[in-house]
């Protein structure tokens, strides 16, 4: 049987203590520790400028779509705005028509209030008259 012994009783666990030497072993840590960091930021570097790029992409077509989606609302806007003058045009214009219509009621209702005959044009003025003459000939029947 054949048995190793060390002259050092350090347990593999437990941290070497503090001693003169050892604070140049941690710097030794610590300088690999920064290399290994330095090797790994060199190596990454390639790809983190790639997923840059790909970010810059990418906010590239959202601003492109953002200021499609704008013109497009614009352009809509712009087309809605001209249709609704459109159909203001055409109910000015209806409503025109329809109080043109209106008024020859409103002269009649006026003459009714009034007790007077309503104003009428020639052809009903004619024709109005030739019944009005056959009542006064007519005899009326007392009751």
């Amino acid at each position: 049987m054949l048995v190793c012994v060390s002259s050092e009783s350090e347990k593999p666990d437990e941290k070497p203590e503090s001693s003169p030497s050892g604070s140049a072993a941690e710097g030794g840590v610590g300088e690999a520790l920064r290399a290994a960091v330095e090797r790994t930021m060199r190596a990454t570097a390639g790809s983190a400028a790639l997923t840059r790029g790909r970010a810059s992409d990418l906010v590239d077509d959202v601003v492109r779509r953002g200021r499609d989606a704008r013109d497009q609302l614009a352009r809509r806007g712009q087309e809605a705005g001209v249709e609704l003058a459109r159909r203001g045009q055409e109910a000015t214009g209806e409503v025109g028509k329809r109080l043109e219509q209106l008024e020859p009621l409103a002269d009649l209702e006026r003459a009714l209030e009034s007790d007077q005959p309503p104003p009428a044009s020639a052809a009903e003025a004619s024709a109005a008259a030739e019944p009005a003459d056959e009542a006064e000939t007519k005899p009326q029947v007392e009751s």
